[in-house]
């Protein structure tokens, strides 16, 4: 009898017993909660990270091809327009080696340049003289073109530079242009299936480092 006293003393009652029954589902319902916000927080951060690094990849391919354009005027090398959608169509020329012969000036000992484009940004040989790069936006998609000098579209050369863009702004002030880059995308990762729209916008600024003509 003693021992089934002391046995009861060190046993739960049913009100423990059913708070234990309460809380333990709760801790399990709160620990999984936490766990799948986190999950949604990372896959969500994740979709943000590839929105970032991918649209600072266009920023710098089109930076590094109109850094090379001239600031100057007359005779103007950049021209900036905007489209029916209030885009920028952003036109340029650069130096180009278009009959291979190792330089982009008209002469050895001339220092006048010869402008225009090449098929590839990157190129180096094969210029297209007098032609233009033109970027612009068409169906949400920034596009690179080469132009003939009467701005007629050189077919086979165009090239999708980035999807799901809803503002490409370009903005000459002096030696320097500010481009603006907005990219908008349904995020369905990070919230289990839903859509939700992510939009970032971007900036750089170029500074045009041929002051020749």
């Amino acid at each position: 009898m003693n021992l089934l006293k002391k046995w009861n003393k060190k046993g739960f009652t049913l009100v423990e017993l059913l708070m234990v029954a309460i809380i333990f589902p709760l801790l399990i319902l709160t620990t999984y909660s936490v766990l799948e916000m986190a999950g949604v927080i990372f896959r969500s951060d994740t979709v943000y990270s590839q929105l970032n690094q991918s649209s600072m990849q266009v920023l710098r391919h089109v930076t590094r091809e109109v850094s090379q354009t001239s600031p100057l005027a007359s005779p103007s090398h950049l021209n900036i327009t905007l489209d029916g959608q209030g885009q920028s169509v952003l036109r340029f020329q650069v130096p180009v080696d278009w009959d291979n012969d190792g330089d982009a000036v008209q002469g050895t000992n001339s220092n006048v340049v010869e402008w225009g484009a090449y098929n590839q940004s990157g190129d180096t040989q094969n210029g297209v003289l007098d032609g233009w790069v033109q970027y612009s936006v068409t169906n949400g998609q920034l596009i690179r073109d080469v132009l003939t000098s009467g701005l007629v579209v050189i077919q086979g050369n165009s090239k999708v530079i980035s999807d799901n863009v809803t503002l490409f702004s370009t903005i000459q002030n002096n030696d320097r242009i500010q481009l603006n880059l907005t990219v908008q995308r349904s995020d369905t990762v990070g919230q289990g299936g839903t859509a939700r729209p992510v939009q970032q916008i971007f900036s750089q600024e170029v500074l045009m480092r041929n002051s020749v003509n």
